[in-house]
């Protein structure tokens, strides 16, 4: 491990330091964006590569080219774009970034196909993913979201959705530097190399955002205000992958992803200190590639790290292997099978008896896409898992497309859902905070009916309708004597909508909208039936404008949420609580860069430029948020493309 460190400490260092130097460089040959820009084909939805207009789910795909001109910091920054998606931000720094989709944050995160959510060490006490420990956005060739079930696909996380970290190919030399300034003492700097030889490719990638300190909009009074302590937030990143074609049809594939976010935490009025590290490896070999009968077998470690009170660990290793077999020209099989082990353990026994817990899942799947019919195609897949503590389940789901044209098709898919209790769930055993052992599955089904066209070239729509059912959820309440436990709830409701529209006004100018609804509602088993889980806004708005040219992007972004449960009441100390002060918000970003040569490029963003007070996470103590997002701040800088 000290040599991994060693390594990781000198890319890091070899890398951010190449932004001081590579500016009097020579350019050799711009990345081409368009050449990994691609916005019609996914592979998450199906496991193998299909045109959007092909597949029955609800899907978007952030570009590389989308990526490069809005200069997202961060995955999360990338995903606040996302039609119905909801980054719920705990404020600035090391405070966790997670991901709703279809109004449930039980959402499978994967780089590159492999599973990185973690099951432990959550600051709700529940396991979710952190998204700041993502890899860096310069790796990644695209992002692609499915909004909706795919449990019988990818297994027990995937209830609300599937978040794919695609990163770049190795296909050619290229490298990129930037450096970042901005407001509240913010640095963001980013370098990445991409190397070709033959039939060996190497990616090295490192990254660091700092950020000394935080200011907020106080909702109370209106005046901006610094926090009582310094956020102290770095985020260092390091990247490294290796592939080899073994063949002209074969290829093996090594991937590290190091991240370390640490600094403190706002809540309140008080902050704590908060250190994540992942270690994550990953070793894939494919076969029969750029065949239509692909298949792969690859494994997986993760190892992460999170410090506050104590010190919690959590190691998981796994492996997946899947094949394609083509039946007939309009009939295709995928078949696969999957181990995952998860383990932790922490100095401060947080856990159970034990102080170390495991849990393990075996799966076998397969999955059939057949056009039964011209322009009809009928997904069928089933899935079985035999989980450690959860037990032995089999899941069902089906989808039916009907492509009208190229831009245009009507689809349907319904599935089962089998979400196992994480280790947090299980075995958490903290002051005021205990896990239950006995907790059973969360079982149950979700279906989405969905339309997307194309106008006239120039104007597209979407408009989906989801809803989903579950039994025995599993969720935190209270107990009495300040203390909550991790038990299964009767029920759990959620449906919804979803609108989007973009539309090209002409050749420069571009415009994009959506609004999305949610209704998510809980039967606690205490008799009142279904009562609305006021943790989430039911109805958010996106509206942005862009122009581009040869020269110029410039992006202005809206964007609001409303309907918010203001009420409130005393709680055990006195104090006021409430989930929201406010009942709805709106705010405005933007984004402009130049491209000054064809490797030099300069950029600024905005956030907040409003100034709003608002919090996109759930939670107030007398009147003030607990998690407030950032004021007004703007980061400027420059990119090189060599």
């Amino acid at each position: 491990m000290k040599k991994i460190q060693s390594l990781r400490n000198a890319v890091m260092v070899s890398l951010l330091a190449g932004t001081t130097v590579v500016w009097g460089g020579t350019a050799f040959a711009a990345e081409d964006l368009q050449e990994f820009a691609l916005e019609d084909m996914v592979v998450t939805a199906t496991r193998t590569e299909s045109k959007v207009v092909d597949v029955p789910v609800n899907t978007t795909v952030i570009s590389a080219e989308k990526i490069a001109y809005r200069h997202y910091l961060d995955v999360a920054d990338a995903l606040k774009d996302v039609p119905g998606a909801n980054v719920l931000d705990t404020g600035v720094g090391a405070g966790e970034k997670k991901i709703v989709l279809n109004g449930d944050d039980r959402v499978l995160v994967l780089v590159d196909g492999k599973r990185v959510n973690f099951d432990m060490g959550a600051a709700s006490g529940r396991s979710s993913y952190d998204l700041k420990m993502l890899p860096d956005v310069s790796l990644i060739e695209r992002v692609e979201v499915i909004k909706g079930h795919g449990g019988a696909l990818y297994g027990s996380d995937a209830v609300g959705g599937v978040v794919n970290i695609i990163t770049k190919k190795m296909d050619h030399s290229y490298g990129k530097v930037s450096m970042g300034f901005g407001s509240q003492q913010a640095r963001d700097a980013k370098a990445m190399y991409t190397i070709k030889e033959g039939k060996t490719g190497v990616m090295v990638a490192a990254s660091k955002y700092k950020q000394g300190y935080y200011k907020y909009k106080d909702v109370a009074d209106k005046t901006t205000k610094r926090w009582n302590k310094d956020s102290d937030y770095e985020n260092e990143k390091v990247s490294l992958k290796l592939a080899q074609e073994l063949t002209d049809t074969s290829n093996l594939e090594f991937e590290y992803n190091y991240t370390k976010a640490d600094g403190n935490v706002p809540y309140g009025y008080a902050t704590t200190q908060s250190d994540k590290k992942t270690n994550n490896f990953g070793l894939k070999y494919d076969w029969l590639l750029k065949d239509k009968d692909a298949g792969y077998v690859q494994l997986y470690y993760n190892k992460y790290k999170f410090l506050s009170s104590s010190t919690l660990e959590e190691k998981d290793k796994g492996f997946e292997v899947q094949q394609a077999i083509t039946a007939s020209d309009n009939n295709k099989l995928v078949v696969g099978a999957s181990y995952r082990n998860a383990e932790a353990s922490n100095d401060g026994r947080n856990y159970a008896a034990k102080y170390n817990e495991k849990i393990n899942n075996k799966a076998i799947f397969v999955s059939d896409q057949w056009e039964f019919i011209p322009s009809w195609t009928l997904d069928t897949g089933v899935r079985y898992d035999k989980h450690s503590t959860a037990g032995s389940k089999t899941t069902w789901s089906a989808g039916l497309n009907k492509k009208f044209d190229e831009n245009s098709h009507a689809y349907f898919n319904w599935g089962q859902v089998f979400k196992a209790p994480t280790l947090d769930d299980l075995y958490y055993n903290a002051p005021g905070m205990y896990g239950n052992p006995n907790l059973k599955a969360e079982k149950g089904d979700t279906w989405t009916i969905g339309y997307g066209t194309k106008i006239a070239d120039k104007t597209s729509l979407n408009v989906n309708y989801f809803q989903s059912k579950l039994e025995d959820a599993i969720k935190w309440v209270d107990i009495g004597n300040h203390e909550s436990e991790a038990r299964n709830i009767a029920h759990q409701k959620k449906n919804g909508i979803e609108i989007s529209v973009n539309h090209e006004l002409n050749d420069n100018w571009d415009l994009e909208a959506s609004y999305t609804h949610v209704r998510v509602r809980n039967d606690n088993n205490d008799g009142n039936g279904y009562v609305r889980d006021t943790s989430y806004l039911p109805n958010m708005y996106r509206f942005g404008v862009r122009y581009h040219d040869d020269l110029w992007n410039a992006d202005l972004f809206l964007r609001g949420g409303s309907g918010a449960d203001t009420s409130g009441a005393n709680n055990w100390n006195g104090d006021y609580a409430q989930k929201y002060v406010d009942s709805n918000y709106v705010t405005l970003d933007m984004s402009v860069s130049y491209k000054a040569s064809k490797a030099l490029s300069f950029y600024a963003k905005g956030y907040n430029l409003l100034n709003k007070a608002y919090a996109e996470s759930a939670g107030a103590v007398n009147y003030a948020y607990s998690y407030p997002a950032q004021g007004r701040r703007f980061i400027i800088g420059a990119e090189y493309t060599f």
